[in-house]
């Protein structure tokens, strides 16, 4: 990460502008059992009252950091109960980085928090057309029934799980 990810200057402006960062040696007691680091590098994003909101563990491209570190965002902002800035960052995902590893997941959370944001189910049929077209290799068009109903069924039960 130290030679190709962090060195690069969108993933440096991107971290600075948005976040408070600290990085902490995963040998570091208390901080690495506190926070049930098991392996390096773990990114862990929290809230300003240090509740966890999202993981990811592993080596990050720098070109797969910027849309992570908007997913993580958006997570965050939906466990917040925020769900229009939640939207608003899975649109930046969706947008202006496609062919991320993240954008298949952005795209079916974005079905999931327009419907529950809205009910509105037109958000879940948008969402299945788009893992259909867009991301048909992916676990979650895979996954999705060919039919958009059963896609709905399959949302609307994430919802609950929830």
């Amino acid at each position: 990460m130290d030679a190709d990810t962090y060195p690069d200057k969108n993933v440096t402006e991107f971290i600075t502008q948005n976040f408070i960062s600290l990085r902490v040696l995963s040998d570091a007691i208390p901080l690495s059992t506190d926070f049930n680091v098991q392996g390096a590098p773990t990114f862990i994003l929290l809230d300003t009252s240090g509740k966890e909101h999202y993981r990811a563990v592993g080596f990050i491209p720098a070109e797969e950091m910027i849309p992570l570190l908007l997913f993580g965002i958006g997570k965050t902002y939906f466990d917040l109960s925020q769900l229009d800035q939640a939207i608003q960052e899975l649109d930046v995902i969706i947008s202006e980085h496609p062919k991320s590893y993240t954008a298949p997941e952005a795209t079916y959370l974005r079905g999931v928090y327009g419907y529950k944001s809205t009910h509105d189910r037109r958000h879940l049929k948008q969402a299945f057309d788009k893992l259909r077209n867009g991301y048909p290799q992916t676990e979650l068009a895979v996954r999705a029934s060919p039919l958009a109903k059963s896609f709905i069924r399959l949302l609307v039960s994430y919802l609950w799980r929830r």
